[in-house]
Parts: C-alpha cells; structure tokens; sequence
C-alpha cells in the first residue's frame, strides 16, 4: 500500500513539474516572439491609435473642412451678380457625350431652372453606389459643358460659382472614408478648375 502510494506521490510531482515547465517554455517562446518583432509591434500600436472607431474621433478634421469650403462660398470673389431670366434653351443633345445616353434624366433635371453660377442647370444623375455625377448645362444655349462626380453629394447655389463635392458631414469618418473628403471648384469658361486645399 505504501508503495503505491509513494509511485502515486511521485507521478503527480512528475507531471506538476512537466506542467510548469511547459508553461516556463510557452511563456518564453511569447516572450521571444514579441522582441523578435519589435517595429511590427510599434507598426500595430500606432495604427491603431491613428483609426477610430467612431465619428465623434476626428471632429477636427470635419471642422477643418468646413471652414474651408465655407470660406470659398463667402468668398465675394466667386459671386454672381445678375441671373439669366430669358428663354431656357431645351438640351442639346450633340453637345456631351453622355447627353444622349442620359437624355431622359438630363430633360428631367432641367425643369427646375436656373440653380447654379446665374445661368446653369446642375443635373445630378446616380452612376452606383456612393456615386452621383452632376452636369452642367449652360440655360442659354443647352449645352451640357462640364461634369463632376461624387460620392456624398453635391453643394451649390444659383448665386455663386463655387461647387462643393461632398459638402462636410459630422455624420462621416473622414479617416474611414478618404473618397467622402470635400473638394471646391470654381467654374470658369464653361469648365471647373479645382481650388487648392487651404486659402
């Protein structure tokens, strides 16, 4: 009996000292791993830090945005002083490339009447997903001169030139989502002109 007590005793004493070996090994092959791999951990650490989760994590950025975009369309600069208020020209459909593919929602949009720079008709047609392009058309001779495309939407007025691409939202994480960041342009001689980053 007491041998097979003392054989009992030494095998538990065995494996509990197997067990903290293991155990002294795999806390060791961590530890290894981890200093073999410094800078992919520092590259982890800080990439994490630089992507929020939540909207409410780059408020500056969205502010610094729409301090700018709200500088260009205050700008006097970029202000229209009278209204085209003759005849509205009818489409010209040899006049765009994509004036005849979207004939129907061209004609359509240009029922509202002057609602850009004094004298054009922006018309925004869907092209997918996060994805809408916005013509121009000149209301004095129909001619659709020039177009844009966005993801989140357009801002524009029938007394300024400017054009807002994906005017500032809160509601969009600007680091999630670079393709929703707002852009400004100017239209001049039919055509827009992008406006840098900053005045």
């Amino acid at each position: 009996m007491r041998k097979n007590t003392l054989a009992h005793f030494l095998t538990t004493l065995a494996f509990m000292a197997l067990s903290g070996t293991a155990c002294q090994q795999q806390t060791d092959e961590e530890k290894t791993l981890a200093s073999t791999h410094p800078k992919l951990e520092e590259s982890l650490q800080r990439d994490s830090l630089q992507a929020p989760d939540k909207v409410e994590q780059n408020p500056e950025l969205y502010e610094r945005y729409r301090l700018r975009m709200d500088a260009y369309q205050s700008d006097e600069a970029f202000r229209v002083q009278e209204t085209y208020s003759g005849r509205l020209a009818p489409l010209d459909e040899a006049s765009h490339a994509d004036a005849r593919q979207f004939r129907t929602a061209l004609q359509e949009g240009l029922k509202q009447g002057v609602n850009f720079a004094g004298r054009y008709t922006v018309v925004t047609v869907g092209c997918g997903t996060t994805c809408q392009e916005h013509y121009v058309v000149d209301r004095q001779s129909g001619k659709v001169l020039d177009k844009l495309q966005s993801s989140t939407g357009a801002q524009f007025s029938p007394d300024s030139r400017i054009f807002i691409v994906n005017p500032p939202d809160s509601s969009h994480n600007y680091v999630e989502c670079p393709y929703c960041e707002p852009a400004a342009y100017v239209l001049e001689d039919g055509e827009f002109r992008k406006l840098p980053e900053g005045q």
